[in-house]
């Protein structure tokens, strides 16, 4: 299924509700804007939609989990990094103001850019590889631990009053 339903269907639909329980696959293609993610697995979405009549919007609950893959932020390697997430949207099929309402394309209610755009707020700002031992380096360059800068800093002394150290006090 499209997650896509007609005004016909959901007037259709008994009090008006529909209920919906879908497994989702992107593409490579859908995600090549999106360097931050790799790939989504086992992504499912389930909720439902209530259509008001007399307001013409369409209330709908949604429940996102699945998996993406990152890079690690140390290594670049792929990291698993699972999701989950719940929204309250709103569709309204007349042209409204507001923020938080989505217009319908004609007499259509689409859930999938909605979905999408919830997925990619939840992409981690960074992620490192679980239980990453070796760092990486190269030629003049390497990567360290915070701690063990600061504690490599802290037993460093400032250039400027190394030549202290050679002065004595004579008694």
């Amino acid at each position: 299924m499209l997650l896509k339903w007609s005004r016909n269907e959901l007037l259709k639909a008994s009090h008006k509700v529909i209920s919906f329980d879908e497994s989702l696959s992107f593409p490579k293609e859908a995600l090549a804007n999106f360097p931050q993610i790799r790939s989504l697995q086992e992504v499912n979405v389930s909720g439902d939609l209530h259509y008001e009549s007399r307001e013409e919007r369409v209330y709908v609950h949604l429940e996102i989990d699945g998996i993406m893959v990152v890079p690690c932020a140390i290594t670049m390697e792929d990291v698993e990094y699972p999701f989950s997430c719940e929204s309250d949207e709103v569709f309204s099929f007349l042209k409204e103001k507001g923020d938080d309402i989505h217009e319908c394309k004609g007499d259509v209610v689409e859930l999938l850019p909605v979905i999408f755009q919830l997925i990619l707020m939840e992409v981690p700002l960074k992620c490192v590889k679980e239980g990453l031992k070796e760092y990486p380096k190269g030629d003049g360059w390497e990567v360290v631990k915070e701690e063990d800068y600061v504690k490599e800093a802290k037993d460093e002394i400032d250039p400027r009053l190394a030549k202290l150290r050679e002065f004595k006090i004579d008694e």
